[in-house]
């Protein structure tokens, strides 16, 4: 896909999680401030045109992880994320990938099973599963899922073993 360079904005490295997550914000004001990225309709988050995700096998999404503090920031549009001690991410906050007019997640392996069946039944506290939090406003949701990930859905709720060459 040919991209302008101008469009893509890496996180900086070697730099502390906070100073990272204010840099990248720092670039996304930028962007909007040129136009090149487009401000939501409901709010005054930038609106991308596609955000890509994938499932994680605890539940979580974009370093977005179940019953995290930051699950509940409305005014920042990217965060520093600490899992535990020794890991930090950066990552965009749930009104930045609810404005975006396309958000899709890939669930992919059998270790994505369990969190890809309770996030589409919704059958737990949406905090644990922040998969269910991505509710684009204005936008569309499309879910991709291998059979692994799909295994409990395919299987009587019983997954199966699967070999390397499954997809």
């Amino acid at each position: 896909v040919p991209l302008l360079p101008a469009h893509v904005n890496p996180v900086s490295p070697g730099l502390s999680g906070e100073s990272a997550a204010n840099s990248y914000e720092f670039a996304i004001r930028q962007q909007l401030k040129s136009r090149t990225v487009q401000v939501s309709r409901s709010t005054d988050c930038p609106r991308f045109d596609l955000i890509l995700l994938s499932l994680g096998s605890g539940g979580h999404v974009a370093s977005l992880y179940p019953n995290h503090p930051v699950l509940e920031e409305e005014s920042q549009w990217v965060a520093c994320v600490s899992k535990d001690a020794s890991c930090e991410s950066v990552t965009l906050t749930l009104p930045v990938i609810n404005a975006a007019a396309n958000v899709t997640i890939v669930a992919s392996g059998l270790d994505t099973a369990r969190p890809f069946m309770d996030t589409m039944v919704g059958r737990k506290p949406i905090r644990s599963h922040p998969a269910q939090m991505v509710l684009p406003r204005d936008g569309n949701l499309v879910w991709f899922a291998d059979a692994s990930a799909a295994s409990l859905f395919l299987r009587a709720n019983e997954p199966y073993a699967t070999s390397a060459t499954d997809s």
